[in-house]
């Protein structure tokens, strides 16, 4: 059974400014966000790259919804792969028990990686999604931190009355 998406991502111009926005708009949240996430290791075609962004994460309905600002992405081909703010979807992403099986499975189906990046407990390959999807798309090696993580942005959304729609985090999710 193929995986089935676990979030869409949007890029923004402003996380600030655009999550409140897009809660308002859509009812989703509230948006826990982590600014200028820190790597451990990010490369861009197997090479060392830079990749500076914020995100939020906020649930709409069933869905996760992560909203990114990207501050910085070297080399220049690297910001040139990621959807520009207003662009569409930025990325569909989905979990993985072995990241390194699906990102061979995806390359033997003609799919092309172009970025990888380790934070912590989170592992992710991104892919060109070409013809197929048109957008990006983020495998995430499948961690039991990040599952409580979106466990509690769903938990958060029972119930919630749109008050506070950004919530900052400090440190990486428990």
């Amino acid at each position: 059974m193929p995986a089935p998406i676990h979030h869409l991502g949007y890029v923004v111009e402003d996380l600030h400014r655009d999550a409140p926005h897009f809660a308002a708009v859509t009812g989703a949240g509230p948006f826990f966000a982590m600014e200028h996430i820190p790597f451990d290791e990010v490369t861009y075609r197997g090479e060392p790259a830079v990749y500076d962004h914020s995100s939020a994460f906020g649930a709409w309905g069933p869905t996760i919804v992560e909203l990114t600002q990207v501050h910085d992405a070297q080399p220049a081909a690297l910001r040139d792969s990621l959807v520009g703010p207003g662009g569409g979807v930025g990325h569909v992403a989905w979990l993985a028990d072995s990241l390194e099986h699906e990102v061979s499975r995806l390359q033997d189906a003609g799919i092309t990686p172009f970025h990888a990046g380790r934070t912590g407990p989170a592992s992710a390959v991104w892919f060109d999604g070409g013809e197929v999807f048109g957008h990006p798309i983020e495998v995430l090696q499948r961690r039991d931190e990040l599952l409580r993580f979106y466990a509690m942005v769903r938990e958060a959304a029972v119930g919630w009355d749109g008050s506070e729609p950004l919530r900052i985090m400090t440190g990486a999710p428990a």
